[in-house]
């Protein structure tokens, strides 16, 4: 399939209405129809993208999506609580929820003056109208006509209620063996005056390197109690490969030049980006570069500066120099929802010894790298034959806290903490 088809086939979804299969629900950042594109979430009016907002405050998060179909449909959203692992709680929604147990969703717009029509939506939540009334971990389904069998997409955001002080740090692993290559995350959780019974066997926290779920760290428990303070100071529990720092190219302009763009033309009404050949990383030694730890800024530089209806789609090439290796090679990032998606995987090309990928993507600015799944568990992500991993990178960590509550037997959310290995 050549590139213009794969466009074509895009451009098809402006005109059928696809239905959901009435997939099963998944506790996860999921797009269930491939016509739903640059779905992201943050806090409301800023470029923040930890998803969490703090138990009966006034923060809000937002959540953006696109739809290639030049009409609106009828949608609605609700929450769901989950437990600190990201599975189906006990809670019933009135246990959970004030006010309604669903809203539709009303903000929408059309796009302007582009070559791919779509449908522009909005979600600024929680609202007056549905509201988290405990706190611990949620999903926002998003489905169509009243129908909740019906799915959309379906996303990951937190509630806490700050009662646990949170203290850590980066560094390089403290194993001889992973010096070079991997990250500890050391931390302590202060209880303060909060009745925890017993919390070697009721907290637990998850530790989250870049906002990916995929190697993020579960069930860690404490190490030991002092006093009111529970130690998690590790040495193996908590360590991460260091991974490298993100390549990136920036498509906010298709009229000027732009970085790491080596062409941009039209072809068949269709705009094209072709980016500069990528090589392999492995075996190089680190080089410090400013990124953006894999996320995107969506916007059109083109236009009145209305990125979120003024940004077309286009077809962007990428294409990564490396010997054939034994796994499947895909392209990862924000761009991907952090996961591993059939649409991001590479072709690889005999003729040129080469993988070859070309993506639909919206106007941005965008960082990504290239994975292979992971021998061992193939749901998860390795960098090891295609970017390296260096101690040295620059990476964000985020620390959450749970305790099983004594009462309800629902892990409330407790505490947060950010911190980065530049500030080691």
């Amino acid at each position: 399939m050549n590139k213009y088809q794969i466009f074509t086939i895009c451009i098809a979804f402006s005109f059928i209405n696809l239905q959901s299969a009435n997939v099963p629900i998944q506790y996860n950042n999921v797009q269930y129809e491939p016509a739903i594109k640059t779905v992201l979430l943050t806090q409301f009016n800023s470029f923040e993208r930890f998803p969490a907002i703090d138990l009966n405050s006034n923060q809000q998060l937002q959540l953006i999506f696109d739809e290639i179909k030049p009409e609106n449909d009828n949608y609605q959203f609700t929450f769901i609580h989950c437990s600190a692992n990201w599975e189906l709680s006990y809670l019933r929604p009135n246990e959970y929820l004030t006010g309604s147990f669903f809203e539709n969703v009303n903000d929408y717009q059309f796009s302007t003056t582009t070559f791919q029509v779509y449908t522009h939506y909005s979600i600024v939540f929680p609202n007056a109208e549905m509201k988290p009334k405990v706190s611990g971990n949620y999903i926002l389904k998003v489905y169509r006509n009243f129908d909740e069998n019906d799915i959309v997409l379906t996303h990951r955001f937190m509630v806490v209620d700050d009662k646990f002080i949170i203290s850590g740090g980066v560094n390089s692993a403290t194993i001889p063996a992973l010096r070079n290559t991997s990250q500890e995350v050391d931390f302590f959780v202060d209880l303060g005056d909060n009745i925890v019974p017993n919390p070697l066997i009721d907290v637990k926290s998850t530790i989250m390197q870049n906002l990916r779920w995929d190697n993020a760290i579960f069930d860690l428990k404490p190490r030991f109690i002092n006093g009111r303070k529970l130690d998690y100071n590790y040495e193996e529990g908590n360590v991460f490969l260091g991974g490298n720092e993100f390549r990136y190219f920036d498509i906010r302009s298709l009229r000027f030049l732009s970085f790491n763009v080596r062409r941009k033309y039209i072809e068949g009404n269709v705009k094209n980006v072709l980016l500069y050949n990528d090589n392999t990383k492995i075996n190089m030694p680190y080089l410090q570069t400013i990124d953006f730890n894999g996320k995107r800024v969506v916007d059109n530089r083109d236009g009145t500066l209305k990125g979120d209806i003024e940004g077309d789609y286009c077809s962007v090439h990428f294409t990564f120099l490396s010997d054939k290796l034994d796994r499947d090679v895909y392209v990862f990032g924000e761009l991907s929802d952090w996961e591993l998606r059939d649409e991001f995987k590479m072709e690889w090309n005999e003729n040129f010894s080469q993988y070859e990928a070309t993506l639909v993507l919206k106007q941005a600015y965008y960082n990504y790298y290239y994975v292979t799944p992971n021998k061992e568990d193939p749901k998860k992500i390795d960098t090891n034959l295609t970017e390296g991993n260096s101690s040295m990178t620059e990476n964000d960590y985020y620390i959450m806290t749970y305790n099983k509550n004594p009462f309800m037997q629902y892990d409330e959310l407790l505490g947060t903490f950010h911190c980065n290995t530049r500030l080691r």
